[in-house]
Order: structure tokens, then C-alpha cells, then sequence
């Protein structure tokens, strides 16, 4: 492996040093239905009209698919202009595009950070609730296969498959999504609810996980907002931002004394928290969130401000679109 290749994630705040970024690239989302609340009004109403076809975005709504194009780019060349070693997966083959299409048909591979995690020297292809989004594992695993197979160290796990149901995001899963993960050293915090990530998902996690010294804290949530990565983000040692009200119950007992930056709805909303720290002094967050920038420089955080609105149009953000391969510890 190469002096700029590796593997591994640790604690979320560890300096980066390679990420796979998103692809707006044959972009299509699901015929509707009301599962699909997590999408802007203007977007149910494009996919009510299109029956019971995935919309697909370039031919619908091409400016808007272009500028989101765009701005993943202007993501991975932010990555790059810091150090970091970006990959982007490929486009889907025609046979992967109609991988689960009975269940949900549309592709995206917009945000990486969901159908997959790693922790440690794990890599871990987990199973989302949308089925439409299930084959961005093929890509994605295309992407890490090399890193894998030059570690003698690593591992490569597949999640049980969740249980074929109608709709196709409920049942019993097990359902575990990678924007409801967050790491802190051996400590992984799990968000659940009934939209996202189910404790079937985090049983499965902490079954796998547990022998290699990890421990794992679920964090039952309202389910207003779809992951816990958008209600809560470690940026430094002792210091994270958290919109309280997502929460069911108090901070594990880990966290629990650090140095909370308090959040409104309205910031939670406009993605405060779903952005993706560089290293525990650097923390990139989409454009537009003063008062949660003044706040991180309070503490020596520096914020870098990215215009990411139309790529958050579609349901995510800045760390949606970035799956970290490589953290230092």
C-alpha cells in the first residue's frame, strides 16, 4: 500500500486523511410514498407526479441536478486542498441499478456515509430502509476492495439482509444506517427510531463489534429528525453540538460532562451538525450557520464554510456525502 493509502476510522475528530465522496452521477429517487417524508415538499410533490416510475433528477430537474453535481466536486476539492486522498465511486451497472427494484426501484449514490460504516480496521456493509439505496454497497465495496485486501488487518462484514416487507422500509430489519453512528475512541453511539437505524440494527452491531474492545450506546430518538448525525457531533475532544430535543433520553455516560454547544431546531435543520471534521482544530460545515461558527471558535475550532444547499436539498449534507476510510487514531 502506498505512502497516501490506508485504512482504519477511530474517533470521528481524528485527522482525516482519505473519504469517498458522493456522485450525483444517475441520481433517481423512488416512486412516493409516505416513508418518504425525509424529502422537502417540492421534492414529494415532483415524485407523486411521476406515478409509479423513479423521478429521475438530471431529465426532471436538470439545473438543480448540474449545481448539486457541482458541489460535490467543490467538496472533494476541499478535501483534496486540506491533504485528504478523495475517491468517488463509479456509476452503477444496469444489473446493479435494478438490484431490489421490485422492493423500491431508483438509485442514488449521493451520500456514502449511509449504507456503509467503518470503525476501526472494520468495514461494515449495513442495510438501510430504503431499499432503493441497499445497492450502493456494489460501488462503494469496488472502492474499498484494494485497501482491504493490502491490511492484513481488516475486515470485511455484510449485515444479515433485512427482511423483504411492504412497504419495503418497515418490518423487522435489522436496519442499521451509518449517518446514526458516531465514534469517540472504542465508544460507538447508535440512534434509533422508527425511521432509521432499529435496535435490531444496534444489537447486530454490538453483537459483531463488542469482542474487539468496543462498546456500544444506543440513542433512542424522536424521529423528527432522520439520523442521529443530524442531531449530535463530536468536533474535539469534550466538545460537541446537539439538538437536545431529537433525544429521548440523557447523553451516554461518556459524553455526558463535555462541553455541549446548544442547538435550535432551525440550526439542527440546516444541518449543523452533519458536517465532517478535518482533524479535533478544523470542522467543515455547511454555509450559512453564524452563531454555530462564532461558537466553534470560541472553543479553537475552526470553521470551514461550504455552500452545500443543493446537495442537502435531496435529504443530507456535508458528512452524508463523506465516507471517512482513513482517520488517524
Amino acid at each position: 500500500m502506498s505512502s497516501n493509502q490506508g485504512f482504519g476510522a477511530y474517533t470521528d475528530y481524528g485527522r482525516l486523511r482519505s473519504a469517498i465522496v458522493g456522485s450525483a452521477e444517475g441520481l433517481a429517487l423512488p416512486p412516493f410514498n409516505p416513508t418518504l417524508h425525509h424529502y422537502n415538499e417540492e421534492v414529494q410533490a415532483a415524485l407523486k407526479a411521476s406515478g409509479d416510475q423513479p423521478l429521475d433528477i438530471a431529465k426532471a430537474m436538470p439545473e438543480r441536478w448540474e449545481k448539486t453535481a457541482e458541489q460535490l466536486d467543490n467538496l472533494a476539492a476541499l478535501y483534496e486542498k486540506h491533504g485528504v486522498k478523495v475517491y468517488r465511486p463509479r456509476p452503477y451497472s444496469e444489473s446493479e441499478r435494478q438490484y431490489l427494484a421490485d422492493l423500491q426501484p431508483g438509485a442514488s449514490l449521493l451520500y456514502p456515509a449511509d449504507p456503509v460504516y467503518t470503525v476501526g480496521k472494520h468495514y461494515l456493509e449495513l442495510n438501510i430502509r430504503r431499499a432503493y439505496r441497499r445497492k450502493e454497497v456494489f460501488p462503494l465495496r469496488e472502492v474499498v476492495a484494494p485497501l482491504l485486501a493490502a491490511d492484513a488487518e481488516t475486515h470485511h462484514v455484510v449485515m444479515p439482509a433485512a427482511q423483504p416487507y411492504s412497504p419495503s422500509s418497515g418490518g423487522p430489519g435489522p436496519y442499521l444506517e451509518g449517518g446514526d453512528i458516531v465514534c469517540f475512541q472504542n465508544h460507538l453511539f447508535v440512534g434509533e427510531s422508527d425511521i432509521a437505524s432499529n435496535r435490531a440494527g444496534t444489537d447486530w452491531l454490538a453483537d459483531y463489534i463488542k469482542p474487539f474492545g468496543f462498546e456500544v450506546h444506543p440513542m433512542p430518538m424522536h424521529g423528527t429528525i432522520l439520523h442521529l448525525l443530524g442531531t449530535m457531533v463530536l468536533v474535539a475532544d469534550g466538545v460537541l453540538l446537539l439538538y437536545r430535543e431529537e433525544l429521548k433520553e440523557p447523553l451516554p455516560a461518556p459524553i455526558a460532562d463535555w462541553d455541549v454547544i446548544e442547538l435550535t431546531e432551525a440550526e439542527a435543520r440546516a444541518y449543523a451538525t452533519v458536517g465532517v471534521s478535518l482533524d479535533d482544530k478544523r470542522y467543515v460545515i455547511p454555509a450559512g450557520l453564524g452563531r454555530v461558527c462564532d461558537e466553534l471558535a470560541k472553543r479553537g475550532i475552526e470553521p470551514i464554510e461550504i455552500e452545500y444547499d443543493h446537495v442537502s436539498y435531496w435529504g443530507g449534507c456535508v458528512s452524508c456525502s463523506t465516507h471517512g476510510i482513513w482517520r488517524d487514531p
